[in-house]
């Protein structure tokens, strides 16, 4: 574990040690004054009650409720206008939780999230400005690519929801290509015993053809009209799936919008949109759920997800209001926001109540899309919570 982290360390010391004497020197030349490393401290807590009721596919039933928490405390060092280091804590606790660890590996369990009872660094990057439209990171660190909103979910990239810790290894390149345009590409890697971002069963890293993936984003920028967001993602990683005695890749192709909708109230505004992704290159359902055809799905040989949410944001003052409701087909396996073969829909509410601090709650129901053969009901889950965000 250790020496992980210093791994992580000495490379990001090897790769911006010159970037770093050049700042104590200064950046342009010996009669430019030298620009003063600055330390910035932030941080959030989050304390959450939920309770959860599941009746299972045979019928049985449960009530669990707990109390959760999570902690954030970050730290950015800046050397220079264009380059800084950055790293954060997380720690998630519950009081039901079992043993307490630090772990620092690379991967998370198959949903993208580490369960309660962890605590490990969620960020250590270095960040560099190449040129004022080009910005490289490198380490550790969140790549998020959710439905605008305040109820943000992703049918693929999105990291640390609710209570989640998770994160993305490796080098992501964000450009500025034109005054409405800007343009992401991660290349992260990936452990061999899984991902750092959700990758679901039957998703397997062992072999070598998995170490790498890739993520493509481009966002229009022009956000203060009709349009809060315009995207456009696509998500690869080479040999995951074992399939007719072959290993096949899984690319995910998702695109989201959100947008003003054209009314006039007295104060706030109100938003909707949706996100729609495929991956045309999906597993077989019987590979990955027992029970349910291939015939049942959308598409045949393609798994397809999708999402739609609304908005009335503060047309109460502070006061934020939001529904969704999404699906995903069973061999939809990279979202840490919805599982596979899995309808949801959610009631949240926001009462911003100051600067640093929120209150909010939510209802969500969840379903199997479709009942499985050998089942005798579909298995449904609703539940409840309320939280606090405090950040600082």
């Amino acid at each position: 574990m250790i020496p992980k982290i210093l791994f992580f360390l000495s490379l990001t010391v090897l790769l911006f040690t010159p970037l770093i004497s050049q700042a104590q020197t200064g950046s342009t030349g010996s009669d430019s004054p030298a620009f003063n490393p600055q330390l910035q401290v932030y941080g959030a807590f989050r304390p959450v009650f939920t309770t959860v009721s599941t009746t299972e596919r045979d019928g049985s039933s449960g009530n669990v409720s707990a109390i959760n928490a999570r902690l954030h405390l970050g730290s950015r060092l800046t050397f220079t206008p264009d380059f800084y280091l950055q790293a954060r804590l997380a720690v998630r606790v519950a009081d039901n939780q079992g043993d307490f660890s630090f772990v620092f590996q690379d991967h998370t369990p198959g949903s993208g999230s580490y369960p309660a009872g962890t605590a490990t660094f969620d960020e250590i990057f270095a960040s560099y400005s190449i040129t004022p439209k080009l910005q490289l990171r490198a380490g550790r660190f969140q790549g998020r690519f959710a439905l605008a909103g305040f109820i943000p979910k992703g049918l693929d990239r999105y990291y640390a929801a609710n209570l989640s810790i998770s994160h993305t290894d490796g080098l992501w390149l964000r450009w500025d290509v034109h005054p409405n345009w800007r343009l992401h590409g991660i290349l992260s890697r990936n452990g061999t015993k899984g991902s750092t971002h959700a990758a679901r069963s039957p998703m397997s890293f062992q072999p070598d053809g998995a170490r790498l993936s890739w993520f493509f984003n481009a966002e229009h920028r022009n956000t203060n009209g009709l349009w809060v967001q315009r995207e456009l993602s696509v998500s690869h990683t080479s040999d995951v799936i074992s399939e007719g005695g072959s290993l096949k890749g899984y690319t995910a192709i998702t695109g989201r919008a959100m947008m003003r909708l054209p009314l006039s109230p007295a104060q706030g505004e109100f938003w909707a949109g949706g996100e729609l992704g495929i991956v045309p290159n999906a597993p077989k359902v019987e590979t990955v759920t027992g029970g349910i055809s291939s015939d049942r799905t959308f598409i045949g040989g393609a798994a397809t997800g999708w999402q739609v949410s609304a908005y009335a944001n503060e047309v109460l003052p502070r006061h934020l209001f939001g529904v969704l409701y999404g699906e995903t087909e069973p061999h939809w396996l990279v979202s840490s926001s919805f599982s596979g073969n899995t309808t949801m829909a959610e009631f949240r509410h926001r009462f911003i109540i100051s600067s640093t601090l929120n209150f909010e709650w939510r209802i969500r129901y969840r379903t199997d899309l479709y009942k499985p053969v050998t089942a005798s009901e579909s298995r449904k889950i609703s539940d409840f919570y309320a939280r606090f965000t405090y950040r600082f």
